[in-house]
């Protein structure tokens, strides 16, 4: 199972929230096991939502600290999203254009617009197992975002969330101006369709032209990675067994083989690489760090004889196996 992230940019208003509140951010950041001063660039693991809210939790002293901190987030946050927003000529162009690239933001969330009369949902898809605390302060950074694309034309009916325990009722209203309902299907916002209509003051056809020419490229880097990372991942599982041909890859990723190799090239990595690379950090850790003799580590790194491993271990690190462990353990 592929590794979930979120981009480091719907971590930074959560940041900047907290500074705001008076919250001392370097302190919950060092206790989830990330270097003071900020975010680093790149993509936040998922997993490790739950570490950050509870230390945030703890740091802020309140139970409720995605709600608390959505009360401390300004409106925009400087994301290319956002601008896709402005320039776009209506606000709900610029919703259906923003998401068409929220994967930019995050491996989690799955957002959706419905329209039904006088109604529209917008639907945020996030997975079972995060924090309520994250929804929560999504919700109301949406919300303040939107109110402020709108001139406050924005106001939403209703919020709803998966989980079914959270804050007091009145605590929502507060936050969000709406009522919550907990236990509900899906996570969402609910409201008037007609707000969607409303003009942009700041529509630009060419700086929209620019803005989505940047997410598509920006879109193509994060597919890339992750493709790499399903195939490094399906690598490691094939091997077990013995496996892992080009042919087996592509057909557990349910592609054609030439077209997986097509894809790789474009994302600058040759498949025998990928294998290669695996082989050797494997050999590489099971050398270092476990006792197994080097029959079983021949078997683990799916080399058929000894001697095939022996010369391919040479050629990689420029010692033999026996050598590099002697070496390294000593």
């Amino acid at each position: 199972m592929r590794d979930l992230t979120d981009d480091v940019a719907l971590m930074r208003p959560v940041i900047d929230a907290l500074r705001a509140s008076g919250t001392d951010p370097d302190r919950v950041l060092v206790r989830v096991g990330l270097p003071p001063g900020g975010l680093p660039a790149g993509r936040f693991p998922h997993a490790a939502q739950a570490a950050f809210w509870k230390a945030a939790s703890e740091e802020c002293g309140e139970e409720h600290v995605g709600l608390y901190l959505a009360q401390h987030l300004p409106a925009f946050h400087g994301l290319l999203l956002e601008y896709l927003f402005l320039s776009s000529e209506t606000f709900g162009a610029g919703l259906r254009h923003a998401l068409r690239y929220v994967r930019l933001l995050s491996d989690t969330l799955n957002a959706r617009l419905d329209v039904d009369g006088e109604t529209a949902v917008l639907t945020l898809g996030v997975e079972a197992d995060t924090p309520r605390h994250f929804p929560e302060m999504l919700a109301g950074a949406v919300i303040r975002l939107f109110a402020a694309l709108t001139e406050n034309d924005f106001r939403p009916r209703e919020v709803r969330f998966i989980h079914a325990e959270g804050a007091p009722a009145e605590r929502y209203q507060a936050t969000y101006g709406c009522p919550a309902r907990l236990g509900a299907e899906d996570c969402a916002l609910v409201f008037d369709a007609a707000v969607l209509n409303k003009a942009s003051r700041h529509a630009a056809p060419e700086l929209l032209r620019m803005h989505e020419s940047l997410a598509r490229r920006q879109l193509a880097e994060v597919e890339r990675l992750d493709l790499v990372r399903q195939v490094r991942e399906l690598i490691a599982e094939l091997l077990v067994d013995g496996g892992a041909t080009l042919e087996q890859v592509a057909g557990r990723l349910n592609m054609p083989a030439r077209r997986l190799r097509e894809r790789l090239a474009m994302a600058g990595v040759r498949f025998n690489d990928l294998i290669t690379d695996y082989r050797c950090r494997l050999a590489k850790e099971l050398l270092l760090k476990t006792d197994e003799r080097i029959e079983v580590i021949v078997e683990r790194t799916g080399f058929s004889e000894p001697s095939t491993f022996y010369r391919a271990f040479k050629r990689w690190v420029g010692e033999t196996p026996v050598e590099f462990r002697k070496r390294g353990k000593g």
